[in-house]
């Protein structure tokens, strides 16, 4: 029950440090991708999947909690949570000039719990699925009456966003035999971005004017996966994974707000800054891969992941609709258990992972793809008296490109993992 409430501590305090730190724009920032759209898609994959580029579908761990597919929730042994942190840097050029941010962010949190130990598991998690934290400042110049004898007024317009898209799930997972496991899932996606406009005016009599745009929705969504698993394939204590899963579209329900003010005082409204509601679609999702495990020390894992952002729209930015695309995404990785030997040397306690992955992105600007290639490494560090774990990982990744006045994003990422096992469940102790 310690470890329960431990947990829920945890959930708490996450959530309430990412409140905070989505009101606090002015002091972090992430991609300036993250402005086009609903934000930019963020990994759901478990703590070991991270550390080795991959997404997680096709192999699963005894004493880590995982989302990637629904099926693996039916090995569930033991009572399992997990939650996560993390803390990004952007370095970002173009053309110009270059700028320097870092982005603290709250991750996953989930409880996985078996209703029949190693066949029938339930877990409920709440995940970021997208996210936009940017700021953007342009200095531009304005000319008020004839062109040729008119004012001309310098004035700096400064835009800050905040908020994403979250999912709320809920979901079973069933192995049906020693060799196919099946899940599903149900979801709640629900939307919150704050997009705010300040136009300064440094050297004239006019006063600063401020609006703030909010966007919010919410919709239903279904996931699937399957999961075989083919032991002593090869030799004796091999195993081969094989994963799926199939995330539906989704159509959320949302709501645009716009207020405006002049010095702090409210102000009628123009017809270009009205309240209105629409649709926002969201595409299919398929991801698999398959793993290996030539003993219980090795596995060697290949994952991909397709999804439809052609098929995007989103009825308050109908111009940013024809920048989405289809998105790839593959990434291959290994992991090594030392520890299972039995040695008492020291590196010998530890997991140790690594991979690459590459992403095609989901947007296409001036006919430039933005592109991510990652390299991530990783240790996970077991408790000495339980089957707890934390996991540290570490990527490093290059975004974009300089091309057509495009910004190129130099990114490091440091993710810290809490997972803990025998929640709910521990073995009884010998009187």
């Amino acid at each position: 029950m310690k470890k329960l409430a431990l947990i829920v501590l945890l959930l708490v305090f996450g959530t309430s440090v990412a409140f905070a730190q989505s009101g606090d724009a002015k002091a972090t920032s992430g991609s300036v991708y993250s402005q086009i759209g609903i934000g930019y898609p963020l990994s759901t994959s478990n703590s070991a999947a991270q550390s080795m580029g991959l997404l997680g579908v096709s192999f699963n761990e005894t004493f880590v909690g995982t989302i990637a597919n629904p099926a693996h929730w039916g090995n569930t042994v033991y009572g399992l949570g997990v939650g996560e942190i993390g803390i990004d840097s952007y370095s970002a050029s173009d053309g110009t000039g270059s700028v320097t941010n870092s982005n603290f962010s709250v991750g996953q949190f989930q409880l996985q719990l078996p209703i029949i130990r190693g066949e029938l598991g339930v877990s409920g998690s709440f995940t970021p699925v997208t996210e936009a934290k940017f700021r953007t400042f342009e200095q531009k110049t304005l000319t008020i009456g004839d062109n040729f004898q008119g004012e001309t007024i310098d004035f700096n317009l400064e835009n800050r966003g905040s908020g994403g898209l979250n999912r709320a799930e809920l979901g079973l997972g069933w192995r049906i035999n020693s060799n196919i496991s099946v899940g599903y899932a149900a979801s709640l996606y629900f939307l919150s971005m704050d997009d705010s406009y300040v136009a300064r005016f440094p050297q004239s009599p006019y006063r600063n004017v401020n609006f703030n745009i909010e966007t919010s929705g919410h919709s239903f969504g279904h996931r699937v996966g399957t999961f075989i698993r083919l032991p002593n394939l090869l030799r004796e204590d091999d195993q081969l994974g094989i994963g799926a899963t199939i995330n539906l579209p989704v159509e959320l329900n949302a709501e645009r707000k716009q207020t405006g003010i002049i010095d702090n005082g409210a102000v009628t409204l123009t017809k270009n800054l009205q309240n209105a509601d629409g649709p926002i679609k969201l595409p299919t999702k398929v991801s698999g891969g398959v793993s290996y495990s030539p003993s219980n020390m090795w596995m060697i894992g290949l994952e991909g992941l397709y999804e439809g952002w052609s098929g995007y729209e989103n009825d308050f930015k109908p111009s940013e609709n024809q920048m989405f695309v289809d998105r790839y995404k593959m990434g291959l990785g290994v992991q090594y258990f030392p520890y299972v030997t039995g040695s008492t040397n020291f590196l010998s306690n530890f997991k140790y992972r690594a991979g690459a992955s590459y992403d095609t992105g989901h947007l296409d600007i001036d006919g430039q793809r933005i592109n991510t290639l990652k390299f991530a490494f990783g240790i996970g560090i077991r408790s000495p008296r339980s089957n707890s774990s934390i996991d540290l990982s570490v990527e490093y990744g290059i975004r974009g490109t300089q091309t057509s006045n495009l910004v190129q994003e130099n990114i490091w990422g440091v993710r810290l993992t809490l997972n803990l096992a025998e929640v709910m469940f521990f073995r009884p102790k010998l009187q």
